[in-house]
């Protein structure tokens, strides 16, 4: 009998488990340039800074889906696809997601944050990472960079370079995978 329980668990398990997995693997068929990891390692423990210098670091934001990306304010592609990040971060305020701009390295005349909000670009939370450990942690030199952390920390997947965030097939892929989460 106890083994009989067991195995309904340990089913029960791997349907959650599987349906949350799907649902990240389906990202890669609804976001130009998304790739899945092979692997889900933990989210590097780096720290990120707000604008009033307060330190931040991924586990602040457990429990949430975490849509990380890595720009500059001088980098061309990084501006053209801040506007898809904003609306996704609009679009899903009402859900366990977060955008997190976060901005690396040197920047050019203006503040990250005096730069998003001259442009209206305030739904997504704004960061720094004035020494670039994150890039320098993941090994990659080219911006922007995104990725898929999910609500326990473990990355998923990301982009290399631009891509729109906010087009329908996007939106509706998050929308789903937020909300099997939800039920799991």
């Amino acid at each position: 009998m106890r083994a009989a329980a067991f195995f309904i668990f340990a089913f029960s398990l791997l349907i959650n488990f599987s349906a949350s997995a799907d649902d990240f693997y389906d990202l890669k068929h609804s976001i130009r340039g998304y790739k899945n990891l092979v692997n889900t390692p933990p989210a590097p423990l780096t720290k990120f800074t707000d604008k009033d210098g307060n330190t931040v670091t991924l586990a602040d934001f457990k429990g949430k889906v975490v849509l990380l990306n890595l720009w500059a304010t001088w980098c061309p592609p990084c501006i053209k696809e801040m506007p898809g990040l904003n609306e996704l971060a609009k679009y899903f305020k009402d859900k366990d997601f977060v955008v997190l701009a976060i901005a690396t390295g040197r920047q050019g005349r203006e503040s990250p944050d005096d730069f998003l909000e001259k442009r209206e670009l305030t739904a997504m939370a704004s960061y720094s990472d004035k020494d670039q450990e994150f890039l320098r942690m993941m090994k990659i030199s080219s911006l922007p960079v995104s990725f898929i952390i999910d609500q326990n920390g473990l990355m998923r997947g990301g982009v290399k370079g631009r891509t729109e965030w906010d087009t329908p097939d996007a939106k509706a892929a998050l929308g789903k995978l937020l909300d099997n989460l939800k039920q799991s």
